[in-house]
């Protein structure tokens, strides 16, 4: 937001601030990836340009500058919503282009970004708040997150995150019920957990459940998560 990473909390943005990391002594993006990439090993960032998502215009030279100084994939949500905005944003860099429920304006614009790209390049992320979809589309917003599973799936995607926006910064634990539900459900899809991990333990369940991964930021930013707890996950998985 605004040129610096911010601490993220329930989906609060009026309260985000530049992160306080104990890797890390400033919020520049580039700083903060490399400190957070030297701590895990990742060979993956999940990238929110909350500019966008709010409406307040794009930052992709920022996308541009982290695609040049990292040796890893970026997954960039950047509130795209046609197959123009899509093609944009990985000319910047991106590795693949996140579809997220929040900013969809309506089913035919995620149809039209599906049709028009490899399935590789794209990753659906569900918004989710008080268990239900967050969506900018009226006939969207309020849906249940395993009903958009179903119908998402039936139009071809295979890998969503399960973002639970209520849960983001807070350490309160993972979304359990949705993930073990959806988990049962729908085995077939790829599901990446996001909002509330705090602890090794919730990694190794996570682990247990079969998720395709986790996105991890405030428990790490805090030292709540160390390198020496994922080297302990590597060595158990």
């Amino acid at each position: 937001m605004n040129g610096q990473v911010v601490q993220a909390v329930r989906g609060e943005r009026e309260s985000y601030r530049p992160v306080q990391s104990v890797l890390v002594p400033e919020a520049n993006p580039l700083s903060v990836a490399r400190a957070l990439q030297d701590e895990t090993g990742c060979e993956q960032f999940y990238l929110a340009d909350l500019d966008a998502i709010m409406g307040h215009g794009g930052q992709e030279e920022i996308v541009q500058e982290l695609a040049n100084g990292l040796d890893a994939e970026l997954w960039v949500d950047a509130a795209i919503n046609d197959a123009v905005s899509a093609r944009r944003m990985l000319k910047t860099g991106a590795n693949r282009v996140i579809v997220c429920s929040e900013t969809l304006s309506d089913w035919s614009a995620m149809r039209s970004i599906r049709r028009s790209l490899p399935l590789e390049r794209l990753l659906f992320s569900l918004d989710i708040s008080k268990g239900r979809v967050q969506s900018r589309s009226s006939s969207l917003h309020g849906q249940d997150p395993l009903v958009w599973l179903d119908r998402l799936s039936q139009e071809g995607w295979s890998e969503f995150i399960l973002l639970t926006l209520s849960q983001v910064g807070t350490g309160a634990g993972p979304d359990w019920e949705l993930i073990k539900t959806a988990n049962h459900r729908f085995p077939q899809l790829s599901l990446i957990a996001g909002g509330g991990v705090r602890t090794l333990q919730d990694l190794e369940q996570l682990a247990a459940l079969n998720v395709s991964g986790v996105l991890v930021a405030t428990s790490l930013h805090r030292g709540w998560i160390t390198r020496k707890d994922l080297q302990t996950l590597a060595r158990r998985s």
